[in-house]
């Protein structure tokens, strides 16, 4: 089988079309196949890019070291199983009390309870008046009790003074009547301030007065917001 040999541009023609002589042989087809190959092109050694610096991490702070210990920090103790979890989520949701823990928790409850009607209840500029005119001035009226206490208690000793029980009776008439008397005074000053400031009387402001001027101090609600003889 004859081979065919691509074209090929031959530097050694002319330019007018004759042939040169040329060296290269031709293609012998009974000739065995060249073994030998190519030489091997030198390949340019690739530069390697400077890897970017490397940025220090930033110092913790003490607040992340604290918080870092406590997380690496071993458990106190071990964890706990399926059913103690779900027995301290009932009790969570549930809570297992006694019946006196349950007693005190409802009367806490209703006490709240009762000091936020009153506040609702008293929060009108008449009343926050009243209540900062008795506070600020002394009352006999937060004597009362007190002196009533001690009358009653000297009825016992009838037996032994006879005429005590009737020192004590208009002793008492006598208080009572002192405190009458400081009412009406505080009243008269009032209805004149509440003039002043435009406030208009509530029905029923009277007995809201009478009833926080016979108080002992320590026991008013809602409690005073001003000192004795401050202004307001």
């Amino acid at each position: 089988m004859a081979l065919f040999r691509p074209y090929k541009h031959d530097p050694q023609r002319s330019e007018d079309g004759s042939e040169q002589p040329t060296t290269t042989p031709r293609l012998d087809a009974s000739a065995p196949p060249s073994t030998s190959r190519p030489a091997a092109v030198p390949m340019t050694p690739r530069t390697k890019k400077a890897p970017p610096p490397v940025t220090p991490a930033p110092a913790p702070t003490p607040e992340q070291a604290a918080a870092e210990r406590v997380r690496n920090a071993p458990k106190a103790r071990p964890t706990p199983s399926r059913r103690e979890a779900e027995a301290a989520r009932r009790e969570r949701l549930n809570p297992s009390i006694s019946k006196k823990e349950a007693r005190r928790r409802a009367a806490d409850a209703n006490r709240r309870t009762r000091i936020a009607q009153m506040a609702a209840r008293d929060n009108t500029p008449a009343k926050t008046l009243m209540r900062d005119h008795v506070d600020a001035r002394f009352s006999l009226g937060q004597l009362l009790l007190p002196a009533l206490l001690v009358i009653v208690m000297s009825t016992f000793l009838g037996s032994i003074f006879p005429r005590i029980v009737l020192f004590s009776t208009l002793a008492m008439y006598l208080f009572i009547a002192l405190v009458i008397g400081d009412f009406v005074l505080m009243w008269r000053r009032y209805r004149r301030i509440a003039e002043e400031r435009g406030i208009p009387i509530e029905r029923g402001l009277k007995m809201y007065g009478m009833n926080r001027m016979i108080q002992i101090r320590r026991m008013r609600l809602p409690k005073p917001v001003v000192s004795r003889g401050d202004s307001y």
